[in-house]
């Protein structure tokens, strides 16, 4: 079987994943189809497998069962001779520059500023002159507001404009696929709208994106998609505002009776 077939349409295609941590079953035949330029939103309660989802998309976790594709091409694997073979670390790494992944924690090197931070991919990883990788992080630092604090340390930034750091140095590696793990969730309540401003301008420039997120409200405004995830499935999935404001499954009910 072609496991390429049909899968070009979507810039993102999970089809059947499981994902074992010894006995447990964290995914449990997950399914997700993320077009171009879409926004996918998942929500659901701590536990439910949304973090690990987002792991494996960008093969920080290595699935158990099932097939991803970026761009149609398959992650992870090769086929040959109708056999599926586990790609090198360094076929993995290429392949994980199509995505780029921004965390709870901003995990930005301390020792470095604003700035070199986001140079580091473009400089060591693409390869790339140190004088193209600066003016290519002062853009993007302009783009997430940050362009007057490029030579500051992260210590000597706020948790919010941390993770505007982190959101700069994913960008500059130019992902076609933006993955967000609950992106605001270890900032200050004060500091959380400034992030989800910068993830809606990306939003709306066209970048494709799946994002794990507790703020309800920015999935309704920004996501396209939503899908409701518990214990390691996908519950409930569709239009965000139908199912936030119609849902139908009893876990989707009972979750969002909590939340709203």
């Amino acid at each position: 079987m072609d496991m390429n077939a049909n899968s070009s349409e979507f810039c993102v295609e999970m089809q059947n994943i499981h994902k074992f941590y010894g006995l447990v079953h964290a995914l449990k035949g997950v399914d997700l189809k993320v077009r171009r330029g879409e926004v996918s939103v998942a929500i659901g309660p701590s536990g439910s497998g949304k973090s690990t989802l987002l792991r494996c998309i960008n093969q920080l976790e290595n699935i158990s069962a099932g097939r991803i594709f970026l761009k149609g091409e398959l992650q992870g694997f090769t086929e040959r001779a109708g056999r599926f073979h586990p790609l090198t670390p360094g076929q993995i790494a290429a392949q994980r520059r199509l995505t780029g992944m921004v965390f709870q924690r901003f995990n930005l090197f301390p020792h470095m500023t604003a700035l070199e931070n986001v140079m580091e991919g473009p400089s060591y990883v693409k390869g790339w002159p140190k004088e193209k990788a600066r003016a290519k992080a002062h853009d993007l630092l302009d783009r997430v507001g940050l362009g007057g604090l490029g030579s500051r340390y992260p210590g000597q930034l706020s948790g919010g404009q941390q993770q505007r750091v982190a959101i700069a140095r994913a960008l500059a590696m130019d992902p076609e696929v933006m993955l967000f793990d609950e992106p605001t969730s270890a900032l200050d309540p004060e500091l959380v709208g400034e992030v989800l401003e910068v993830i809606k301008n990306l939003a709306t420039s066209g970048m494709t994106m799946v994002v794990v997120t507790h703020e309800i409200g920015f999935a309704r405004e920004v996501g396209n998609h939503l899908i409701f995830m518990d214990q390691g499935q996908v519950v409930e999935e569709g239009y965000p505002r139908e199912i936030l404001e119609h849902p139908k499954n009893p876990r989707t009910i009972a979750f969002l009776s909590k939340v709203l």
